[in-house]
């Protein structure tokens, strides 16, 4: 009656909630950081071992039932590595190491959106030898600049002026930083939408303001936070955008533009505390009951 949760900070607000919930339910959940792991493949046979700071040696790690990823940007490889190993053994996973991989890289989840007819903003990607200043003729300004990665509103930039835009993006070149550049929505004011999806529905929204000088409304940027109810056409583009990046668990953020409700991303690890707050729902206690269900 054990689970598995892949987590490099195990005192965040959200894998304690996860863990409490998981408890009250009569499971054991492990908190463990997938960059101590080491993984094995010896005679067609998997095998998991995991270094405890307390320990001081491997040990070789008993089985679960499921796992639940929730490691950040910069544990992505081996964090999914070891979603893998576990997967291709039959356990049930939250989100599928593909579809985790597939929503951390900007890019190519606005590519797999897109293709599901799901509308985005307008976005462009170029590679190394394509002239920087001819990429700021194929938007209008001020543009935003996005690191490939990123979380939480880090490597999301404001760029309003072409000289500064042609700066920024040469830098990041220089640093062999990736990035995307992505239309101003002016219009939503500093606004936008988490829909936390859960399965196939929205379980709870809120709507993100950003603070005073600020134009990303992440919570860590500052933003404020207020529940919301989701018309039912948000909530169909909200479990679409999940659906198209193949999670099962995610928060999608959308944003009201003039042409119509716009996906901007999709979160494979999206943070309940806020949300949990604002919105009064248990979410971390649905995240494990569908846990649970896939498990049976």
């Amino acid at each position: 009656m054990t689970l598995l949760m892949l987590c490099r900070e195990p005192r965040l607000y959200s894998c304690q909630r996860l863990q409490q919930a998981a408890q009250q339910r009569g499971y054991r959940l492990d908190i463990l950081d997938p960059n101590r792991f080491l993984l094995k493949l010896e005679q067609g046979k998997f095998h998991a071992y995991y270094q405890d700071h307390a320990v001081g040696y491997a040990q070789k790690l008993a089985d679960y039932l499921g796992v639940l990823p929730r490691f950040g940007t910069t544990s992505t490889e081996m964090g999914c590595n070891v979603l893998a190993h576990f997967e291709r053994q039959g356990l049930a996973v939250l989100n599928h190491s593909a579809a985790f991989r597939l929503a951390r890289d900007k890019w190519q989840s606005l590519q797999a959106l897109a293709a599901q007819g799901i509308t985005v903003p307008d976005s462009l990607i170029y590679g190394e030898e394509y002239n920087t200043a001819e990429s700021l003729h194929h938007l209008p300004l001020p543009l935003v600049i996005k690191t490939l990665s990123g979380s939480q509103g880090s490597g999301v930039m404001l760029a309003e002026q072409a000289s500064s835009a042609k700066s920024l993006l040469e830098t990041l070149r220089t640093a062999k930083i990736g990035t995307l550049q992505q239309r101003f929505i002016q219009e939503a004011n500093g606004q936008d939408i988490r829909a936390f999806v859960i399965g196939d529905r929205v379980v709870a929204a809120m709507a993100r303001q950003s603070a005073d000088g600020e134009f990303r409304a992440n919570i860590h940027q500052g933003g404020s936070a207020q529940a919301i109810t989701l018309s039912a056409a948000e909530q169909q583009m909200a479990v679409a955008a999940a659906h198209a990046i193949g999670l099962a668990v995610a928060g999608v953020d959308l944003i009201r533009a003039e042409q119509g409700l716009q996906v901007l991303e999709v979160n494979a690890s999206p943070g309940l505390e806020m949300i949990e707050r604002v919105s009064q729902v248990d979410i971390a206690g649905l995240m494990i009951d569908h846990l649970i269900a896939t498990i049976r």
